[in-house]
């Protein structure tokens, strides 16, 4: 059954709406994309934060009386809640309350393939369900259920904290074996003289589609968020330098990620950071491109990828004016202080241009 959601975007000033009224337009893409049916969204501009419940009661009637009104399974708010304000928000409205990162963990679980991915996922909602666990036993009863209830399930967790943190234990010993086996790799292309470069950028921006217009390899892209999770990878060879580039997709990037989520893909992030250059992907049709690039920015800074060489690629250039085109190639050249490659990873527009900067760059700084 589909489930009715009510998004709930909240305001802390007056001179921030813009960006908050951005955010919930975000969100209700990330609750389409778990398969949620968003029925209304509520703009809240908060003045004072309630330390039990975060909305001050009144905005909690209002948000109960929409709720009624739509007829809505549940409700879910662009900010992250801690587990009493969550469990008492909840139990105000009458439906289950889902705040930002459990939507997005919602989503891990559901688009994990490989067996790392899983791993780090289930770290992660091991991670956010820990200090839950005072009230995790009607979540785990619904294990399965619909949004918010996907994951590890009964079976692999118990509400034992003793228990979990063990679990915990053990899928960091896993993921260091694969961060081990990942390091050995990089040795090994090190040691043949072989560069890498790492596509980056905000989630659904067209990393995937991109790598597979460069090297013909992997797949076509879902236009999906967070449709990519593990590190997928394929090269470029160019036949006048000899050279060879191995290209890899991460999971993309979106604002305000908990540290306990970064942590958890530590191991996929090591590729961008111990990578040769970037590659940063940008979709102009996303709202706010620009701010989602600089965010973009912000989150390589922080894990140790900010002063790396960076090749930025205006995508989707099919789908503008040359005239916009020229507008954003322009600015974006005066940000970064660097050329940027207008392509179109779908009908292939200047990949070969884009295929060249990669090379010469890696030459560069060999």
């Amino acid at each position: 059954m589909v489930q009715k959601a009510v998004l709930i975007g909240v305001n802390k000033t007056p001179e921030g709406r813009e960006k908050t009224v951005d955010s919930l337009e975000e969100l209700a893409l990330l609750s389409e994309t778990a398969g949620a049916t968003n029925v209304s969204m509520i703009l809240k501009t908060v003045k004072k934060i309630n330390p039990a419940y975060y909305l001050p009661k009144g905005m909690l009637e209002d948000i109960k009386g929409s709720i009624l009104n739509d007829g809505a399974d549940l409700a879910i708010i662009d900010i992250n809640l801690s587990p009493a304000q969550e469990r008492n928000m909840s139990e105000y409205i009458g439906v289950d309350v889902i705040d930002r990162t459990r939507l997005i963990l919602d989503i891990f679980a559901t688009h994990a393939r490989t067996a790392e991915s899983k791993y780090q996922v289930e770290l992660a909602m091991l991670n956010y369900i820990l200090p839950r666990l005072k009230g995790i036993g009607t979540m785990l009863s619904r294990t399965g259920a619909g949004i918010g209830t996907r994951g590890p399930g009964e079976t692999k967790l118990e509400t034992d904290r003793r228990k979990v943190r063990q679990r915990i234990a053990y899928i960091k010993d896993k993921l260091k074996l694969a961060e081990r086996t990942r390091m050995l790799h990089r040795s090994s292309r090190k040691k043949h003289g072989l560069s890498t470069a790492a596509l980056v950028g905000y989630t659904n921006s067209g990393k995937t589609t991109l790598l597979y217009a460069l090297t013909g390899k992997g797949e076509d892209g879902e236009n999906k968020l967070f449709a990519t999770l593990g590190t997928k990878m394929a090269s470029i060879y160019d036949k006048f330098s000899k050279r060879k580039v191995i290209i890899s997709d991460t999971v993309g990037f979106i604002r305000n990620l908990p540290p306990f989520l970064m942590e958890s893909f530590k191991a996929t992030l090591e590729e961008t950071a111990n990578s040769d250059i970037l590659i940063h992907v940008i979709d102009p049709l996303q709202k706010s491109a620009l701010q989602k690039f600089e965010e973009v920015i912000k989150i390589l800074v922080s894990i140790g990828a900010g002063e790396k060489k960076t090749v930025v690629v205006l995508n989707k250039i099919d789908l503008l004016t040359s005239v916009r085109v020229r507008f954003l190639k322009t600015k974006l050249e005066w940000l970064t202080g660097d050329d940027v490659i207008p392509v179109s990873a779908k009908t292939g527009d200047n990949i070969g241009m884009l295929k060249e900067k990669i090379f010469n760059d890696v030459l560069n700084i060999k």
